[in-house]
C-alpha cells in the first residue's frame, strides 16, 4: 500500500533540492562574493590572469586563497576555504587536478553556492582523469553545490562585473555591456568567437565556456539566460547537447520571450563526432536530429561562425521585420544588382518605388539626373556633387510607407558617408543594414548592422524577416493512454522469446491502437481461408507469408500481387508456400496474410527511430522506390500535434508536395500528418519499442493507408 506521507515527504525534499539547485545557479553565475583557490601574482600564470581579470571588474568582497603568499594583487590572502571572513557564493578553482577534487569539496562542505573549475585533466584525459570527475560528480549529487568546467575558460557577466574567465586579457577593455549572450561548450574557440563578436561590434553582455559539462552544460546555461532581462540574443557553440528536455523547454521560452536562439553545432561528420568524443569525452548524436529539432522548436541553426555573428549583429537590437519590401541605394549600379539578386535569394522582395518617391528622390539629386530611382536607388557618382543628397534621399526613405528595410553601401573610410547612415538607423524603427568596403568602428560603435559581402547582408535580413514572420509553436499537451498503453502492451506479450521483429499483421493491430489507417486483411492459415478471406474483402488482394524468419519476403517469394477471386489466391496461396518452402526451408511459416490492394497516386513512408540524445523522431519520408533515390525527409521529436506534422510534410519537396494537381489534398494531408503523430504517441507509450518503418503509406482519393509495417523491439524487451 503506498504510504501517502513518505510520498509528500518525497515531493518536498525533491522540490527544496530543486529551489536549492536554482539559488546555487544564481549565486554562481550572479555572485555578490567571490573567491579563488589558485589565485596568484604571477601575470604569466592563468592564476594571476583570472584574478587580475576578476579585480578590475567585480565591486563585491574578492578573497583570494593561497597558503603561501600574504598578499595577491594588493587582497588578503587566505590559506584555505575554511578561513574565509563569509561564505562566497561562487569559487573559481585553478590548480592542478589532484587538488582540485579537494579544494570543490571543501567548496561544497562550507555551502558556497558554486565553482568555475578551470582546470584540466579530467574526463578527457584517460580513466584517472574520469575518476576524479566521477568525484565532483558525487560531491555535486551529494551537496547540491554547482559547477562549471572542469576543462573550462570561465565565464563573463558584464552587468555583475565578473571576469571569471581567461578568455580575455586582463590588459583587455571590459567589453561594453550588451544584450549578447555567448555560451560555448569548447573554451578555447569560445575564447576566439569572443573576440570575433567584439570586433563584429556585438554587445557580449554574457559569456559562458562549459568545458566538460560535468553539471552545467550549454542547455543549463542558455536556460539560466533565456529568462535574464539583460539577454536578449541567445548564441551557442556545442560539440554535444546534453539535457534535451531542457533544451526544448528553453527553445520554448526563448519564442516566447521573443529571444532569438542561434546555435552552432560542431561534430557533424563521422570524423569530426571522433575529434569531439575524444575533446570532451562527449556523446555526439545525428547532426541531421540536431537540425530537425532546432526546427521544430524555432531555434536557428547556423552554418558558420561568421553565420552566427553575423545573424547575432542583425537581431541584437530587437528590431523585428513583418515586412520583406527592402530599399537598396547605392553609387555603383552593378552593387546594387547584385545585393537585389541575394535579396531575392533571402526571399525579400526589393519593390519598385512609387513614381511621386521617385520623383521626389530624383529632385534631391544633382540635375541633370542620369541614375536610376526605381529601386535599387543607382545614385550614380555624381551624388558627391551635392553634399546634403546623400541625407535628404535617405530621410524619404526612412519615413517611406513602401519599404521597410533600408540597405545601403558606404565606404568605411567616407565618415561623413557612414555617419549619415547611423543617423537613419537611430531615427528610424526600419531595419537598417549597410554593405561596408571594410571596417569601421563608427559602425561598431552605433551598433549599425554592417557586412562585407553582399550575400551575408541579405541573408541576415532575409533570416530576421524569417524569424519575425514565424508562426506560433504549437502547444503539444500529451499524456499517456493507459487503456490504450495496456492493451499494446497484450499485444507485444504475445511476441516469442527472443523475437525482435513483429510480424506486418502484429505491427498493423498495434499501429491501429494509434489511429493509423490500415488495410484491411485478414491473417489465415489455409489455401482455402485465404480463398474465403479475398471474397470477404473483394477486389485486388495481395498475399504475404508471416514469418519471424523472413524479413524480406519479396526475396523469398513470399508475396503475391494484384489477385482477384477465391480461386485465383487459393491456387497462388498454396504455389507461395511451396516457393518458401524450397528458398527458405528453415523458416516457420506462422499464416498468410491476405490484404486488399490500395490504388495509389504516390507513396509515403513514416518512421520511427530513438536518437541517443533526442529520443524518438519520427521521419516523414517520400516512399517507395524514391525513399533512397531523392533521400527527402523530414523529422520531428516525439509528442508533437497534427498542426506540426502538417507544417512539416509541407516542407518536403520544397513545398511542391501540397496543394497542386498531382499533391496531396488537404485530407491526405491530414492523414498523414495522423500517422506521424500516432508513431509519436506510440514512441512515448511504449519504450521497449525501438523503431517503425510504415512504407508505403499509399496516397490516393482523399485516403493514406499504411499497407505495410515494421516493428521493432529493444534487445531484451520483448517476451
Amino acid at each position: 500500500m503506498l504510504d501517502i506521507n513518505k510520498t509528500h515527504a518525497a515531493d518536498i525534499a525533491s522540490n527544496e533540492r530543486a529551489a536549492c539547485a536554482a539559488d546555487n545557479m544564481a549565486r554562481l553565475l550572479s555572485p555578490r562574493s567571490i573567491a579563488m583557490v589558485g589565485a596568484s601574482n604571477n601575470m604569466v600564470g592563468i592564476g594571476g590572469r583570472v584574478f587580475a581579470n576578476l579585480s578590475r571588474a567585480f565591486k563585491g568582497p574578492l578573497y583570494p586563497i593561497n597558503p603561501r603568499d600574504p598578499e595577491i594583487q594588493g587582497h588578503k590572502a587566505y590559506k584555505q576555504v575554511g578561513d574565509l571572513p563569509e561564505v562566497p557564493d561562487m569559487v573559481v578553482i585553478a590548480v592542478a587536478a589532484e587538488h582540485a577534487v579537494g579544494a570543490f569539496e571543501a567548496c561544497a562542505e562550507a555551502g558556497i553556492g558554486g565553482a568555475v573549475i578551470l582546470t584540466s585533466g579530467f574526463a578527457e584525459a584517460g580513466d584517472e582523469g574520469k575518476e576524479m570527475q566521477a568525484e565532483i560528480s558525487r560531491i555535486i549529487a551529494r551537496t547540491g553545490i554547482r559547477a562549471i568546467g572542469p576543462n573550462c575558460i570561465g565565464y563573463l557577466n558584464v552587468a555583475g562585473g565578473v571576469m571569471a574567465n581567461f578568455a580575455l586579457s586582463p590588459t583587455e577593455p571590459i567589453p561594453d555591456f550588451g544584450r549578447v549572450a555567448l555560451v560555448s561548450q569548447s573554451g578555447g574557440f569560445g575564447s576566439y568567437l569572443v573576440t570575433k563578436a567584439l570586433v563584429a561590434g556585438l554587445g557580449v553582455g554574457w559569456y559562458v565556456s562549459t568545458g566538460n559539462e560535468v553539471d552545467v552544460n550549454v542547455t543549463g546555461a542558455l536556460r539560466y539566460l533565456v529568462d535574464r532581462d539583460d539577454v536578449g540574443v541567445l548564441l551557442a557553440f556545442c560539440e554535444t547537447l546534453r539535457d534535451p528536455d531542457v533544451f526544448v523547454e528553453t527553445a520554448r521560452r526563448a519564442a516566447e520571450l521573443d529571444k532569438p536562439m542561434i546555435l552552432l553545432k560542431a561534430g557533424r561528420s563521422e570524423e569530426a563526432a571522433r575529434a569531439a568524443v575524444s575533446h570532451t569525452a562527449s556523446v555526439v548524436g545525428s547532426a541531421e536530429v540536431f537540425d530537425a529539432v532546432c526546427r521544430q522548436y524555432g531555434v536557428i541553426v547556423a552554418e558558420t561562425m561568421e553565420e552566427m555573428l553575423d545573424l547575432a549583429l542583425m537581431f541584437q537590437d530587437g528590431r523585428r521585420l513583418k515586412n520583406g519590401r527592402t530599399v537598396i541605394m547605392t553609387s555603383s549600379g552593378g552593387a546594387g544588382v547584385l545585393l537585389a539578386d541575394e535579396g531575392a535569394r533571402a526571399g525579400l522582395s526589393i519593390p519598385e518605388l512609387p513614381a511621386e518617391e521617385q520623383e521626389l528622390i530624383a529632385s534631391k539629386m544633382p540635375q541633370p539626373f542620369f541614375g536610376s530611382a526605381a529601386n535599387p536607388i543607382d545614385t550614380t557618382a555624381q551624388i558627391s556633387a551635392r553634399p546634403t543628397a546623400l541625407a535628404e534621399v535617405l530621410d524619404i526613405l526612412r519615413t517611406s510607407p513602401s519599404i521597410d528595410v533600408v540597405t545601403g553601401v558606404v565606404w568605411a573610410q567616407a565618415t561623413s558617408q557612414v555617419e549619415t547612415f547611423i543617423h537613419v538607423h537611430r531615427n528610424t524603427d526600419k531595419v537598417c543594414a549597410v554593405l561596408s568596403n571594410g571596417h569601421s568602428d563608427l559602425l561598431n560603435q552605433a551598433k549599425v548592422p554592417y557586412y562585407t559581402d553582399p550575400r551575408r547582408l541579405m541573408h541576415a535580413v532575409g533570416t530576421l524577416h524569417r524569424y519575425s514572420t514565424r508562426p506560433a509553436l504549437s502547444q503539444t499537451d500529451f499524456s499517456v493512454d493507459t487503456a490504450r498503453q495496456e492493451r499494446v502492451r497484450k499485444l507485444l506479450a504475445d511476441v516469442p522469446q527472443g523475437e525482435n521483429a513483429l510480424m506486418e499483421h502484429q505491427g498493423k493491430r498495434i499501429l491501429a491502437e494509434y489511429g493509423v489507417h490500415v488495410t484491411r486483411e485478414e491473417f489465415v492459415s489455409t489455401p482455402q481461408q485465404a480463398a474465403a478471406a479475398a471474397e470477404r474483402i473483394g477486389g485486388k488482394v495481395v498475399i504475404k507469408a508471416m514469418s519471424y524468419d523472413i524479413p524480406h519476403k519479396s526475396e523469398m517469394g513470399a508475396v503475391r500481387l494484384g489477385l482477384h477471386g477465391g480461386a485465383e489466391v487459393g491456387q497462388a496461396t498454396s504455389e507461395m508456400l511451396s516457393e518458401v518452402s524450397a528458398k527458405a526451408p528453415d523458416a516457420t511459416v506462422a499464416g498468410v496474410l491476405v490484404q486488399e490492394m490500395v490504388p495509389a497516386r504516390f507513396e509515403l513512408s513514416c518512421g520511427m527511430q530513438r536518437d541517443p540524445i533526442f529520443g524518438p523522431m519520427v521521419a516523414i519520408t517520400l516512399g517507395g522506390i524514391l525513399i533512397e533515390i531523392l533521400a527527402e525527409a523530414t523529422l520531428l521529436r516525439a509528442p508533437f500535434d497534427r498542426a506540426t506534422a502538417m507544417e512539416a510534410i509541407g516542407r518536403l519537396c520544397e513545398g511542391r508536395l501540397m496543394g497542386g494537381t498531382r499533391g496531396l489534398t488537404a485530407s491526405e494531408a491530414a492523414q498523414v500528418a495522423d500517422i506521424a503523430v500516432g508513431l509519436g504517441q506510440l514512441a512515448m507509450e511504449q519504450p521497449t519499442i525501438v523503431e517503425v518503418d510504415v512504407n508505403p503509406v499509399r496516397v490516393d482519393k482523399g485516403a493514406a493507408i499504411a499497407a505495410d509495417a515494421l516493428i521493432v523491439l529493444g534487445e531484451t524487451d520483448n517476451g
